[in-house]
């Protein structure tokens, strides 16, 4: 298996060709940061990470709750706390099962979900 940067995938250097022509899996990573390490590694091996409860998560949920009521009351958007990858997937969940958009904005650990409309 091989793991690599989208940017050296592109450049299908040596390494790259060898490993297709073997038929070997190839991962291909879109930055070199540790969020997506961990979300790569998270999916590879199906693990589950963060807390499961808690009351971080409890805040953090109804927290989304309360945008997303929010903007079906018609504001344009609203910014959540920044949480942890594991709380912003939850939140992301959330809104698309309430039909709205959502986006995360920043950088770690300062990262944080907007909700809005299309």
């Amino acid at each position: 298996m091989i793991v690599t940067l989208r940017a050296y995938y592109r450049r299908h250097q040596k390494l790259i060709a060898d490993a297709e022509a073997r038929r070997m899996p190839i991962y291909v990573l879109r930055a070199n940061t540790s969020g997506q390490m961990e979300n790569f590694l998270t999916d590879l091996f199906s693990l589950e990470v963060g807390p499961s409860q808690g009351p971080e998560l409890d805040v953090a949920l109804q927290e989304t709750q309360q945008a997303i009521s929010a903007v079906l009351n018609g504001a344009h958007s609203v910014d959540l706390s920044p949480s942890s990858s594991y709380i912003r997937r939850l939140q992301h969940q959330l809104a698309r099962q309430a039909n709205l958009v959502s986006h995360s904005y920043g950088k770690e650990p300062n990262r944080r979900v907007r909700i809005f409309r299309n």
